[in-house]
């Protein structure tokens, strides 16, 4: 960096005894004024609600910015020109804003995941397409610990850009089993299978209670669904175990789960014919 040594020079060409001790009397009661103002902002700040981490970011760029103001009045107390500093700052924050731009990015993702707070600490959640258990929400990442044992580190910029998803905060999942079944069977009957399959599996609620229904009609198949909840600890064992005893239901009630089949006919002219039948 090139210094101009006239404009130095021009700047502080102008120091007397008497300014050097007016900046000094000036620069001690704007310590002393910044340091009752902390104090007072700092009890305020402790009543509210904010994350203890914003807090302590709110509170250091506050100082920053109170001793900025500080460098200024003292500058001009010395008779260098108020003007000439604000645009030398004005200069650096911007280049300094350049190269951080990424950094500061995330920063306010950051911030605006500690003041709205869509997930919390051990919140199973799904952001950005990763589901897992938040670990950390930091000002620049938010980390997540997956359940096939991997630590995913999200930059908060792209969180503040996507859906979240948490599925901690009510508490209890809806479990969904979709299942095809011939058109032979009742209706009546499929219907008991799957609720005598939900009274079988454990870790299942109560309230709401288990559910079955028609959910559509296919070119092979009636389609039904089996709605019924668990808790987010229990949702994935619960899911797992409640589709297998479903089949095991069926199996003992002879209910047929269609699936596709290849029928191969034989003409009379032995011409060989051959049909897939979605049954």
């Amino acid at each position: 960096m090139n210094v101009d040594i006239s404009t130095l020079t021009s700047l502080l060409g102008g120091l007397t005894l008497q300014n050097v001790v007016y900046a000094l009397i000036t620069l001690l009661v704007c310590l002393v004024v910044i340091r009752i103002l902390m104090s007072v902002v700092r009890r305020t700040i402790r009543h509210t609600q904010l994350d203890e981490r914003l807090q302590k970011f709110l509170l250091t760029g506050l100082k920053a910015l109170m001793y900025i103001v500080t460098f200024i009045i003292v500058a001009q107390s010395l008779g260098i020109p108020s003007s000439s500093l604000v645009a030398l700052l004005g200069v650096a924050s911007l280049a300094v804003s350049l190269a951080v731009q990424g950094m500061l990015s995330n920063l306010a993702g950051g911030i605006m995941l500690l003041t709205s707070r869509p997930i919390s600490l051990g919140d199973l959640a799904e952001i950005a397409g990763v589901t897992g258990t938040v670990e950390e929400i930091g000002l620049m990442y938010t980390k997540l610990y997956t359940a096939d044992g991997e630590i995913v580190m999200l930059p908060n910029s792209n969180i503040s850009a996507e859906k979240i998803t948490n599925y901690t905060t009510l508490g209890q999942r809806r479990i969904t089993v979709t299942v095809g079944v011939s058109y032979e069977a009742a209706v009546a009957d499929v219907r008991a299978a799957l609720l005598e399959a939900a009274a079988q599996t454990e870790h299942l609620l109560a309230d709401p209670a288990p559910a079955a229904y028609v959910n559509a009609y296919q070119d092979s198949c009636v389609e039904y669904v089996l709605y019924a909840w668990a808790t987010a600890d229990d949702y994935w064992v619960t899911h797992f175990v409640l589709t297998e005893t479903v089949k095991e239901i069926f199996d003992r009630r002879k209910i047929e789960i269609t699936y596709n089949h290849l029928n191969v006919h034989l003409m009379k002219d032995s011409t060989l014919t051959v049909q897939k039948d979605i049954l």
